[in-house]
């Protein structure tokens, strides 16, 4: 979940760049079809969790379809407001400052958990505890302009880790006073996850939400009626490596260029939490997954594990696919993603 609050010209540019295509391609029923069906499809973007968050709900009313469009929006405050690191009062916040939690809020031990399966599952590639690191690298860059040094890389390791991240019942502590988390790489996924069991369950019979590039359906009630994503090229920004359908479930991708910084991609912020360094083979990671949160964290796992032991991870879990995209415009696609990607 990145940075909230004011967003200038240049920021909205760079998202723009950085999200990609996404839905660009819409849904496969124009207009027109739905009109004659009797139902609405309104869409409405807004700036939310630092990124450009846009909400398209199908509905047989059209002020209906509005009324929830704003209610979606008011839970994804809500929930920023439990699990973003840049707000001292959220729980985030408040757990980084003082090391635990003893009545954590259920989105985020629900968020906790599934981080905690996916670091144990990756060998730690994929790790929240990574926060002191990429704060490291952002605040040496913004200061120095420069990487920060071996000797600082390694010093910031030795309080990053999964293992001392520990969540028993509704509490959460961080075993060593120096250790922070940050929810980056899953909690984006997270909400947008909860804003489509929101939508659906006031009557939404259609629903795409698309938060940066992190997107997540309701499933479509036909074979035609499936969405049609565009997966961003990782070097081109009006390119794409292909389509996918997306008939629930959710779609993410993690990428060098998101956040570099410098201009060979080589200095970004998606970092290995076991060698404090950013992640050197891929330039993107693409992940179909049954959510968008499962799709989120296993895309940055993927992204910091490489290519064959990111497609070997992927195969791994269940309704999982990806396409993998290295600095050398390599694309490696687990079995399933070849059968799905057009």
């Amino acid at each position: 979940m990145s940075e909230s609050g004011s967003i200038s010209r240049r920021d909205i540019l760079r998202i723009t760049a950085g999200v990609g295509l996404g839905a660009a391609f819409g849904i496969g029923v124009s207009r027109e079809a739905f009109w004659r069906a009797g139902l609405h499809r309104v869409s409405e973007t807004r700036v939310q969790m630092g990124t450009l968050v846009n909400i398209t709900v199908v509905h047989p009313d059209n002020a209906g379809a509005r009324e929830m469009i704003v209610s979606a929006f008011i839970e994804m405050e809500r929930l920023e407001a439990v699990l973003s690191r840049y707000r001292a009062d959220s729980a985030v916040g408040r757990l980084n400052a003082t090391g635990r939690l003893q009545n954590a809020p259920s989105p985020l031990i629900e968020v906790l958990k599934l981080a905690l399966e996916v670091s144990h599952r990756s060998s730690g590639a994929f790790d929240v505890t990574v926060a002191p690191l990429v704060e490291l690298h952002g605040s040496t860059f913004e200061r120095k302009g420069r990487p920060p040094t071996d000797r600082e890389i390694d010093e910031t390791l030795s309080y990053v880790g999964y293992e001392g991240l520990v969540v028993a019942g509704s509490a959460v502590t961080l075993e060593d006073s120096r250790m922070a988390i940050s929810l980056d790489g899953v909690a984006k996924g997270f909400v947008v996850d909860q804003v489509v069991d929101l939508l659906s369950a006031k009557g939404a019979q259609r629903v795409l939400v698309d938060a940066g590039g992190d997107m997540a359906s309701n499933g479509s009630s036909g074979r035609n009626e499936e969405w049609t994503i565009g997966i961003q090229h990782p070097r081109r920004t009006q390119a794409t490596v292909g389509r996918v359908q997306l008939n629930g479930g959710g779609v993410a991708t993690s990428g060098d260029y998101f956040r570099s910084f410098t201009p060979d991609y080589r200095h970004h912020d998606i970092l290995d939490p076991r060698t404090g360094r950013p992640a050197q083979e891929l330039s993107s990671a693409s992940l179909l997954a049954p959510s968008a949160m499962i799709a989120d964290a296993l895309s940055t796992a993927a992204l910091v594990l490489g290519s064959v032991d990111g497609i070997d991870f992927i195969d791994g879990f269940h309704g999982a696919e990806g396409i993998l995209v290295s600095k050398d415009g390599i694309q490696v696609l687990s079995e399933g993603m070849s059968q799905r990607l057009g």
